[in-house]
């Protein structure tokens, strides 16, 4: 369970965002964040993420509802720890102004009886309140660097342990999904190869009479198109050929000798086409897709976003 500070944090986004009355699906829509993470930061549910995505979404939902990203990022590792910026308001407050007095002393013999009479003369608040108000500004300044300094080990191991974490998650679910792939039934194949390789009963009548002919070199065409900026990788015959992020309305071409294997974030966004003939059943929207494509089959595998449950085979 998230602390009060932490919850505080969140309470915090949630009545900025209310207040200039933006939904989460239109946050959703401008930084293609699912809402259930969106919805969860306002929940103050931040372990469903590693901390590196988490970070990130605060900056992107900081930003799309008009706050400074940098300054709410500061906010929330002052809520990890417990402190608000009242605990380094309250420091300030206790610099007050004090009094000055000043003793004059006065040798006109026509008034003996104000000989030696102090006066007291009190400073002036205002350059006592610039004095405390550049205190306060410098105790704000140094505040973060304290916190780095004083935190550095704690951060570089959160930093190593969450890119461990991002290389455990794609060496598991991208690179040891072949192992993970069933070989389907006969029937199910033919299916798949039905959906793509469509003959004439004249081709068919001869192919039954005829062995194969062997496959040519790099006779395996594969394109693929994308709506939306998605991250792909593509392996040609096991080898990888592209992997990372791909902006919107992107066409790229790839060939091979004997399979593809495609791995998509978001398999809505992405049309394949497989020996100039379309691949249906890609996936829908916001789906992790592996899909691998011989010239005989079609092998389809949906990871499951956040779940701990054996991904689906379609």
């Amino acid at each position: 369970m998230a602390s009060e500070t932490l919850q505080k944090f969140a309470e915090e986004l949630r009545v900025t965002r209310e207040a200039k009355e933006i939904s989460i699906l239109q946050i959703s829509n401008r930084t293609k964040i699912d809402p259930k993470f969106l919805n969860a930061i306002e929940n103050a549910d931040f372990d469903i993420l590693p901390e590196l995505y988490v970070r990130a979404f605060i900056k992107e939902f900081a930003q799309t509802i008009d706050l400074n990203p940098k300054e709410t990022i500061q906010k929330y590792e002052l809520a990890k720890t417990g402190k608000t910026e009242n605990a380094l308001n309250a420091t300030v407050e206790q610099i007050s102004p004090t009094p000055l007095t000043v003793e004059i002393k006065k040798t006109n013999a026509t008034e003996p009886e104000e000989k030696n009479k102090p006066i007291k003369i009190e400073n002036q608040p205002v350059k006592e309140f610039d004095s405390a108000q550049r205190e306060q500004s410098k105790l704000q300044d140094d505040a973060p660097k304290n916190f780095l300094k004083s935190n550095l080990n704690v951060i570089l191991g959160a930093a190593v342990l969450t890119i461990a974490v991002v290389i455990f998650y794609f060496a598991l679910f991208y690179e040891s999904s072949p192992d993970i792939i069933a070989d389907e039934q006969e029937q199910n194949a033919s299916e798949n190869t039905a959906r793509f390789e469509e003959k004439t009963p004249e081709q068919k009548a001869v192919q039954s009479s005829l062995p194969l002919a062997p496959v040519i070199s790099d006779s395996l065409r594969l394109s693929v198109q994308n709506s939306e900026q998605v991250w792909i990788k593509i392996l040609s015959d096991g080898k990888i050929i592209q992997q990372g992020i791909v902006q919107k309305n992107t066409t790229m071409n790839f060939k091979a000798k004997k399979q593809f294997g495609i791995s998509v974030g978001n398999a809505g966004a992405v049309k394949l086409f497989f020996n100039e003939k379309q691949v249906e059943n890609v996936g829908k929207p916001g789906e992790i897709r592996n899909i691998t494509i011989t010239p005989d089959t079609i092998r389809y595998l949906t990871i499951p976003r956040n779940e701990k449950k054996s991904p689906t085979r379609n």
